[in-house]
């Protein structure tokens, strides 16, 4: 009888203990785009506490929406897992290489960092729109104010009748 109790002891802990493997990652929807187009960043953490989360700087890129956290918590035969994940979505300023430095995750004593992350942004040939966000469409660039601010919103070929 003791030995039945000390094996199910064993067995409870070691599904416990397996269920804290802590993993903190990051996943992009894309590794290569062109110039003008978006890229979703998702931070994954697994079995681990959120309590500090420092973003990298994002050069290169500007951000357009985020961040936007999910969290979910699953118990299957005993086993607990938890799931937390954040979410940028960043447009790409320049074409060129860039390098996401890791971002840091605080969770209780331990620092965790992810890979770091390598983005090829392509030059865009005739503003050629996004496939994987059809409807994105980026802000124009500010051109410099005019001596007249009524004619600011009018653009090329567009005629200008005075009363």
């Amino acid at each position: 009888m003791i030995r039945l109790f000390i094996i199910c002891q064993l067995l409870v802990l070691s599904n416990f203990v397996d269920a804290q493997d802590m993993r903190f990652f990051v996943e992009t929807s894309r590794d290569t785009m062109l110039e003008g187009h978006l890229v979703q960043l998702t931070y994954h953490i697994e079995n681990a506490e959120m309590n500090e989360f420092s973003p990298p700087e994002f050069i290169g890129f500007e951000l357009v929406a985020g961040p936007q956290q999910s969290t979910s918590m699953q118990i299957v035969n005993g086993r607990i897992s938890r799931q937390a994940s954040i979410t940028y979505v960043l447009v790409s300023i320049h074409a060129g290489q860039f390098i996401l430095e890791p971002a840091k995750l605080v969770s209780g004593d331990k620092t965790l960092e992810c890979p770091r992350k390598t983005l090829v942004v392509l030059p865009n040939p005739g503003d050629l729109p996004d496939p994987q966000f059809p409807g994105y469409r980026p802000a124009t660039k500010p051109s410099a104010p005019s001596a007249d601010p009524r004619l600011d919103g009018l653009g090329k070929g567009k005629k200008v009748y005075k009363m």
